[in-house]
């Protein structure tokens, strides 16, 4: 029951005066509510001096008696809620009048006259029952402290719970699925509780305990620790007011719900890719394709540099279509296969030729992206539309179609996304950060009005489109890739250097295989153009001959070119160089010594040609003599005697 101005008029150490006291209160900052032509507060608003002389005033008053201050107890009443304790003082004050009465009147007439001063709520029979339960034997300056609500309403302790028991209902809850009922989870420990000795209360206060953890230990116990991290982790905020259109491009795919057909009938499901410029979330260009694939990212990026010129920066998720050489070859950094190389050299996407930087978000954030956003958006608006009536068959990547649905045209269905995205851009009174109530639209007409268009080249569309591969070069001057041969004899010289070495890149036409390929090096340096694709002859073709024969001509005359080219000498002119060579002097040696020389083989013994010897022979018995010096027995070696023989 709220207090008025005159109920506290007279207490110690107030002002003596209504004035007075309404200055009082609103210098001690007691919060004061209007009740027609008075001021109203709670209790427990009071500084705790002023409620213990009014509650020992009104006490006394009613003839109960007062009682010992329990210090300690509303002490404690001080950390409850404004609200717990304002509960409190009105039951209390419910109490102290019922006791007050004694046995003047029946137990009804003083249900009815609690019912006239306090009001319906809380007076049933059955809530005044509980009341003076929790204040039997407590003095009545201490009620309200009695009565404040913990896990109970009815203002006693909270039932004990034990802490095993309570350990063992948290685990079972993390363990099982998000989506396990907490009364199941209650079910089980109430069954195990008795062995253990536990003490386990009713499922209505164990789920109060339940209500009374914060959102991060519920949200962890349901889900984990990853998904609690992701659900909780504030997001950074970014001033779009400093970007300017296509400085930032967002890229995101997404598959719709509806199915369609290109006129055979066959259901697909397609995928809806898009480019948003994040300074204006404004959609640039769309398409739809089978699958999120490279080759579509691809068309797309074309389409969107040649319509608006060339953007700044590219912002995808690192989905795989989008980490692909097509679209990210040469960037980098990538989150998937970060800096690998495939035999020294590395694809070059659409990114690289443009000069478009790469930003990709982070794994698992990919929410963080304008385009995640905008599809956020559209799929509900798009997906649900009466046109597509029919051709859904449930919301999940997975389902599939059945008999009931009618699979949808898809000119059909791409006449309607354009629609509804040039819906989407020019929707006036946009609220988001920098709009001030314009579209879309008209916030990327106007800061695309003042930038320079990057106007992409024939050239660096034509390097853009084509599909780069890693190949080697055989010995011939050729490459072969996918069962298609290129290389002929313009190219043969300068794709020869690369056989046996680092493969190179060939760059042919996605579209014409057939067409004339380039390559580059690991150095990124253009190798050669106009690599022309070799096709196969049946045997026996007369057009298998004739190339051969084309073949044979042309390495005649590259090999006539090269001996022009390497500029030779005449015969003559060669046969007088080398007689030209000078003969150096040999060493001088002394007149009296006569060196001769001995090529190949153990020394023989010298055979007599009619000139006498220049001084004694050695007999047989003197090699005997030096053989027996020396240690050696011939008789033990390979031979006769006869060989050491002259």
């Amino acid at each position: 029951m709220p207090l008025s101005v005159p109920d506290i008029l007279g207490l110690p150490d107030l002002p003596t005066s209504k004035r007075g006291i309404q200055k009082w209160l609103k210098g001690h900052d007691v919060p004061l509510t209007v009740d027609g032509q008075r001021f109203t507060f709670a209790l427990s608003d009071l500084p705790p001096e002023v409620q213990r002389a009014y509650l020992e005033r009104d006490i006394a008053a009613s003839g109960l008696p007062v009682g010992t201050y329990d210090d300690a107890a509303h002490a404690g009443m001080m950390d409850a809620t404004p609200a717990m304790r304002a509960t409190a003082e009105a039951k209390a004050a419910i109490a102290r009048d019922f006791l007050a009465i004694g046995s003047r009147m029946t137990w009804g007439e003083k249900l009815a006259f609690i019912r006239r001063q306090h009001g319906k709520d809380g007076t049933s029979e059955k809530s005044l029952a509980r009341i003076l339960r929790a204040v039997k034997g407590v003095d009545p300056i201490n009620f309200a402290p009695a009565l404040l609500s913990d896990h109970s309403r009815l203002g006693r302790p909270a039932t004990e719970i034990s802490e095993a028991a309570w350990s063992c209902f948290m685990t079972s809850i993390r363990d099982a699925g998000p989506d396990f009922p907490l009364i199941s989870a209650w079910r089980d420990v109430r069954d195990v509780a008795p062995a253990f000795g536990w003490q386990w209360p009713v499922y209505r206060t164990v789920l109060r305990r339940w209500n009374a953890l914060t959102p991060t230990q519920q949200h962890h116990a349901r889900f984990g620790h990853e998904a609690t991290v992701k659900a909780l982790a504030l997001p950074a905020l970014r001033d779009k007011t400093t970007i300017k259109p296509l400085e930032w491009v967002s890229l995101d795919g997404r598959t719709k719900d509806f199915w369609a057909h290109v006129g055979d009938g066959k259901a697909r499901r397609y995928t809806f890719l898009a480019l948003v410029d994040c300074a204006s979330s404004y959609v640039l260009s769309w398409t739809l394709a089978q699958s999120e694939n490279a080759r579509a990212t691809l068309g797309l990026l074309k389409e969107t540099c040649a319509h608006y010129g060339i953007f700044d920066r590219l912002y995808p998720d690192n989905g795989r279509a989008f980490v692909a050489h097509l679209v990210a070859g040469g960037a980098e950094n990538r989150f998937r296969n970060p800096g690998t190389a495939l035999d020294g050299v590395k694809p070059l996407g659409i990114c690289h030729h443009l000069g478009i930087k790469l930003h990709f978000a982070l794994p698992g954030n990919g929410q963080a992206k304008t385009a995640e956003r905008t599809f956020a958006t559209l799929s509900r608006v798009i997906d649900d539309r009466p046109e597509f009536k029919g051709a859904h068959a449930g919301h999940k990547p997975g389902a599939a179609p059945d008999s009931a649905v009618v699979p949808i045209h898809i000119d059909e269905a791409r006449a309607i996304i354009a629609r509804e995205v040039a819906r989407h851009n020019a929707e006036p009174g946009r609220r988001g950060q920098g709009m001030n109530g314009r579209s879309y639209q008209q916030v990327f007409e106007d800061g695309f009005a003042s930038r320079i268009k990057r106007t992409a080249s024939q050239r660096q569309l034509y390097l853009a489109g084509l599909i780069y591969t890693p190949v080697s070069v055989d010995r011939w001057g050729r490459v072969t890739v996918d069962n298609h041969t290129y290389g002929g004899p313009e190219t043969q010289d300068a794709l020869l250097p690369y056989h046996k070495r680092d493969k190179i890149l060939l760059g042919r036409d996605p579209d014409n295989l057939a067409a004339p390929a380039l390559a580059w090096n690991a150095d990124n340096e253009l190798i050669c153009e106009g690599i022309e694709a070799i096709q196969r002859r049946g045997y026996g073709s007369v057009d298998g001959i004739r190339d051969a024969a084309r073949n044979r001509s042309a390495a005649r005359k590259a090999s006539r070119r090269a001996a022009e080219l390497n500029d030779y000498a005449s015969d003559e002119e060669l046969r007088a160089a080398l007689a030209a060579i000078p003969t150096p002097d040999g060493p001088k040696l002394p007149t009296d010594a006569v060196v001769a020389g001995h090529f190949g083989g153990t020394l023989k013994p010298q055979m007599a040609q009619g000139k006498p010897s220049s001084g004694p022979a050695l007999t047989n018995a003197d090699f005997e003599a030096i053989d027996r010096n020396l240690g050696i027995n011939w008789s033990r070696q390979s031979g006769t005697k006869a060989a050491r023989q002259v």
